[in-house]
């Protein structure tokens, strides 16, 4: 469904870190990656955000992991810090976030190499759908809102 209310943008982030796997029960050795975030984010169109609140909410975020060993730092102490383990606990908190800024997070995108990617999406659930319920219906206020405006100042 079209919504020209809203307004969709995409940022990508970086994380450059350390970490090591455990498969079958056997410790990997550590290596380093630069982790890519893409965040998809809807936002009311007549609302002014700026880009950099975004980059900067999500990169303050991920700060404690930066140039770290990941496996040291909770919860990937305890739980092994895969593309798929690090992005189910990232994303919720990016949601957060975005959402604290004022925008709605779509999904993120993860990449660990440009050919693996691991898709984290909020399309269909509760929260979501509520939050872009409360977004349609503000961004549709303010363009209501407006045109009142314009046809009073117009008379």
């Amino acid at each position: 469904m079209r919504n020209d209310a809203l307004r969709e943008y995409k940022f990508k982030l970086y994380l450059n870190a350390n970490h090591f796997v455990i498969f079958n029960g056997k410790k990997g050795e550590s290596h380093p990656h630069t982790w890519e975030f893409v965040i998809e984010v809807l936002v009311d169109k007549d609302k002014f955000i700026k880009f950099l609140d975004f980059e900067k909410a999500v990169d303050e975020y991920l700060e404690p992991y930066q140039d770290k060993l990941i496996n040291d730092i909770p919860p990937f102490d305890h739980v092994i810090p895969t593309l798929e383990n690090m992005m189910d606990y990232f994303a919720p908190h990016f949601y957060e976030e975005v959402k604290r800024i004022g925008g709605l997070l779509i999904k993120v995108e993860a990449s660990e190499t440009p050919s693996r990617t691991y898709i984290y999406s909020f399309r269909g659930r509760d929260e979501y759908l509520n939050d872009l319920q409360e977004h349609t219906r503000n961004a549709l206020g303010n363009i209501i809102h407006s045109i009142v405006e314009e046809s009073i100042n117009e008379e």
